[in-house]
């Protein structure tokens, strides 16, 4: 083999009888380095988006979120409470009561997530990162408060300088529908707006609305104790996977235990699928460049046939020469390859460290929460992609190669 490949190398760099071989292989590589380039600084982009977003969400999103895998609510004996507080990694529990609900100011009006919490939820966020307006309150001792998006807030004209507060209205979930007075089907709860939260993204900013747990309850006409959820931060150096599978065995199979991701599994799906959609469009536009290569290899065998007949007459037998070729066009697009990889990372890097690529430019109508597109490397796509180019490389190399010695 290293006779091969010192050939190999020395073909590649030498000068050529026919200067149509430098300038093919030189575009076979160039072709090979700009779509590496392609592939890596969109696969990174897209990661930088994902982070992106998985941090918005994370502003609400607990460590583990467990519930039920049939079923809205259920109830958590104090016992199994402590039993879960004992597990090793967990820092706080918080209970949780979610429904959908209709919010009214005056004539404007909004659908909104409303999230009823326990007191110690504020342990599991940090309420001074998101509130933009007032404080995370919900309950003074004698009126009710609820925490609303910003986007909400816009919709209903509402924000904690108002003095008057706004309706809650939601079905009663035991009570059918009374057609000749549907009102009597309905919950009527009013509540002080404390707080406004921001995250800088529309879903987010006009999901929720937080409240106690009580009020949830009441508005929702469910029992003292009933929850729809557990939300569960862990500690510094808990083992996530560990606590969550001492969680679930503890609950049993009606609960289902979901980290951050599986809470917005079919987000990250998605954004997953178009990753690797967009991965395989640009290389089927590397392919086009990589069999490029079977032109200028071809030609370069057809060149050199004397020296392939002067090495048979040294004693090289079909297979070594076969080595020289195929490790020949397969070095084109290991250049190629090198070279993009390189130019890659080093744009990759400029784009993290100054923003080349801007998103907004500046003026006061920008609708980007980031001025530049987000870029994050993950090594195991540079290790996709370079293993995909060099594999293909060397299939492409072996395909005019298989052909010499035949002739004799």
């Amino acid at each position: 083999m290293r006779f091969s490949l010192h050939i190999a190398i020395r073909y590649l760099f030498s000068k050529k009888m026919h200067n149509s071989i430098n300038i093919t292989s030189l575009i076979c590589a160039g072709g090979i380095c700009v779509a590496t380039i392609a592939l890596i600084c969109t696969l990174s982009v897209y990661n930088g988006f994902q982070s992106l977003i998985s941090g918005l969400y994370n502003a609400f999103d607990p460590d583990l979120k467990v519930s039920l895998v049939e079923g809205k609510t259920f109830v958590c004996p104090q016992d199994q409470l402590d039993s879960l507080k004992s597990i090793k990694g967990v820092a706080t529990i918080a209970e949780v009561l979610e429904e959908n609900a209709m919010v009214k100011n005056k004539e404007k009006q909004t659908t909104i997530f409303i999230k009823g919490v326990s007191p110690n939820y504020v342990q599991l966020i940090n309420p001074d990162s998101v509130i933009t307006a007032g404080r995370f309150i919900l309950f003074d001792g004698e009126n009710n408060f609820t925490v609303i998006g910003a986007a909400s807030a816009a919709i209903l004209d509402a924000n904690v300088a108002c003095i008057n507060p706004i309706h809650f209205y939601a079905p009663k979930h035991d009570t059918k529908v009374n057609i000749a007075n549907p009102e009597k089907s309905f919950n009527d709860k009013i509540s002080y707006v404390s707080g406004v939260y921001a995250v800088n993204q529309q879903d987010i900013d006009s999901r929720f609305a937080f409240c106690t747990l009580d009020f949830a309850r009441n508005l929702f006409n469910y029992d003292k104790n009933e929850i729809s959820s557990l939300e569960i931060n862990l500690g510094k150096e808990a083992d996530e996977e560990n606590a969550k599978q001492q969680i679930q065995k503890l609950l049993g199979d009606k609960f289902i235990v979901k980290d951050k991701h599986e809470q917005h599994e079919e987000f990250y799906r998605m954004l997953k699928v178009e990753k690797w959609i967009t991965f395989l469009i640009l290389f089927f536009i590397l392919l086009i460049a990589v069999i490029n290569v079977i032109g200028s290899l071809t030609m370069l065998i057809i060149e050199k046939e004397n020296d392939i007949r002067t090495l048979s007459s040294l004693g090289a037998n079909d297979r070594t020469i076969k080595e020289i070729f195929i490790l020949e066009g397969w070095l084109i697009s290991v250049t190629g390859a090198i070279a993009g990889l390189i130019l890659g990372l080093t744009l990759c890097f400029l784009q993290q460290q100054f923003g080349l690529i801007r998103l907004n430019d500046g003026g006061i109508n920008d609708a980007f929460i980031v001025d530049s597109y987000p870029v994050v490397i993950n090594w195991s796509d540079i290790f996709i992609i370079m293993a995909s180019i060099l594999t293909v490389g060397l299939l492409i190399a072996w395909f005019p190669s298989r052909y010499i010695g035949k002739g004799k």
